[in-house]
């Protein structure tokens, strides 16, 4: 029995709703197994609509092309299901393998002509066919929406929480200096660049040092990840995990961290509390984002890592692959370039901006640079895709933090070119988290960092920190060779805010794997 165009005699159970729940599916699933990277349901909104109309437009094509409802249906789900599923079964598959992506699509073809012309010829099971698909299509949708719901409820009840009272009484100084505490995403140490990359920072430190800088030549990481690593140092306290609510006897994952990251934290707190504006600058990493307590919220608005992302799935990612840049959970493969690198643009410009606002200003500027993915030579120019991708790995980083270093000291000259009768900015130029390994690399989710190599750990843990104190000698506040960010704004605030707070150890955690994430073991530093 076939379903003619006709709509006289159509049971609604007849009806092909499962291809329209297959074109938004795609969509909810990446949405909510990435909830914990989100910030809102906003960048889900945009993807959602698309993937919708492609599915109607497709459903349209193939009802009329076989002018048969049930079976333009079914051709229309099949169309979704390969044009949806290639980037994941590249992941799973054909990137271990180093495979050609063309093979595969040539794989996915042959597949699409087979089942298709199967359904091009129908039968009396197409009927049976979609009822069964639409029954399995719903349940896929209902699951995937009820997972999005209990994110955006989640997310509802922390934004309507009150701010915890400042934890630090911080003293009105008569001099009211802006802050600006600049995070470089996994910029290494001079140690790290020395002994793996090859490469000698020492000029990039002297500039540095020649602006006023004092530098930590042997600064390690507190914790090998960016979410745990500003949660400890915009708290100024190593991290409790029972304090996170952290059910210890259950898998470890980010959504804590990462929603306490995003909630009401000490040093903005602190500081809004004796009358500073708050101005925080995202990137494209949806956890950095925003902040609930940011007076001012601004990140690049070309696109978001959830779009790009959505991309990559799909076999749209075969004429417009991903740059390279690892595959883990951090977005790091984007199919569009252009736009990491439009939003790192973006918030070196909002930071030197940043500089003219009146009044006492904290700003907090997350610039995804030098992590991947590796968008920019040495000189600024864009790096040609297939050049990132079959370049060395050190040679692409070497090129984008040198870059880097470049802009930082653009966005550092516009920062402290002050009015002689304005105070002198604090600056803090600080990693989170130093590059990967390349074993971390290839297989995030089951390395065990409590087997890494010293080499490893020291790729991974050693991060730039350099501070810029004007009026201070920030050695007399404890300040020194080894200080870790824990300690940041501890020695900030002892220093300018009348507090005498206790420096913490410079401890470095490591975290054995990310399913035990919490499970933290103290890593003693080498001897220098």
């Amino acid at each position: 029995m076939l379903t003619r165009l006709s709509p006289r005699g159509l049971r609604p159970s007849l009806l092909p709703w499962h291809t329209l729940a297959v074109a938004v599916i795609p969509a909810l699933f990446l949405f909510a197994q990435n909830a914990a990277q989100q910030v809102t349901l906003a960048p889900l909104w945009a993807p959602l609509l698309v993937c919708l109309m492609i599915g109607i437009g497709v459903l349209l094509v193939a009802i009329l092309v076989t002018r048969d409802v049930g079976r333009g249906g079914l051709l229309a789900t099949l169309a979704l299901v390969l044009f949806f599923s290639f980037g994941h079964l590249w992941n799973l598959v054909g990137a271990p393998l180093d495979a050609s992506r063309w093979l595969m699509a040539a794989g996915y073809l042959l597949i699409g002509i087979g089942l298709g012309l199967l359904i091009w010829r129908g039968g009396r099971w197409v009927p049976n066919l979609t009822r069964f698909l639409n029954v399995v299509a719903v349940l896929l949708l209902a699951f995937n929406t009820l997972q999005v719901a209990n994110y955006a409820s989640a997310s509802a009840a922390a934004a309507e929480a009150e701010p915890t009272p400042s934890e630090v009484a911080l003293a009105q100084p008569a001099v009211e200096p802006d802050i600006y505490y600049i995070i470089l995403d996994r910029y290494a140490n001079a140690d790290t660049l020395s002994q793996i990359y090859q490469f000698d920072n020492e000029p990039f430190l002297r500039e540095l040092e020649e602006r006023g800088f004092t530098i930590a030549r042997h600064a390690w990481a507190n914790y090998f990840k960016t979410a745990l690593s500003l949660y400890s140092s915009l708290n100024m306290r190593h991290i409790d995990p029972e304090a996170l609510g952290i059910d210890m006897s259950r898998p470890s994952g980010f959504r804590e961290i990462q929603a306490a990251l995003r909630d009401h934290l000490a040093v903005p707190t602190a500081l809004k509390s004796i009358g500073y504006d708050y101005v925080h600058l995202g990137g494209w990493w949806e956890p950095t984002a925003s902040n609930t307590d940011a007076d001012v919220s601004l990140r690049y608005q070309g696109s978001t890592e959830f779009v790009s992302a959505v991309w990559a799935t799909t076999m749209l990612s075969l004429i417009w692959p991903p740059v390279y840049g690892g595959t883990g959970p951090d977005g790091e493969t984007m199919p569009f370039g252009e736009l990491a690198r439009d939003a790192a643009m973006y918030t070196f410009d909002a930071l030197e901006d940043a500089a003219g606002r009146p009044g006492p200003t904290f700003v907090f500027a997350h610039v995804l640079l030098p992590h991947p993915p590796y968008i920019f030579n040495a000189d600024g120019s864009p790096v040609d895709r297939n050049t990132a991708n079959h370049r060395p790995e050190r040679i692409n980083y070497i090129e984008q933090l040198q870059w880097t270093n470049r802009r930082v000291l653009q966005a550092i000259d516009r920062l402290t070119a002050h009015a002689p009768d304005e105070p002198d900015p604090i600056v803090i130029v600080q990693a989170d988290e130093g590059p990967f390994p390349p074993a971390f690399s290839r297989n995030e989710g089951g390395f065990q960092w409590l087997d890494a190599s010293p080499r490893e750990i020291q790729q991974k843990f050693g991060i730039l920190n350099a501070v810029r104190l004007p009026g201070v000698d920030p050695a007399s506040f404890g300040f020194n060779d080894e200080s870790s960010p824990v300690n940041q704004f501890r020695i900030v605030f002892n220093a300018y805010f009348g507090t005498d707070l206790p420096l913490l150890p410079d401890e470095t955690y490591l975290s054995p794997s990310y399913a035990r994430m919490w499970d933290f073991e103290r890593y003693p530093h080498p001897d220098y």
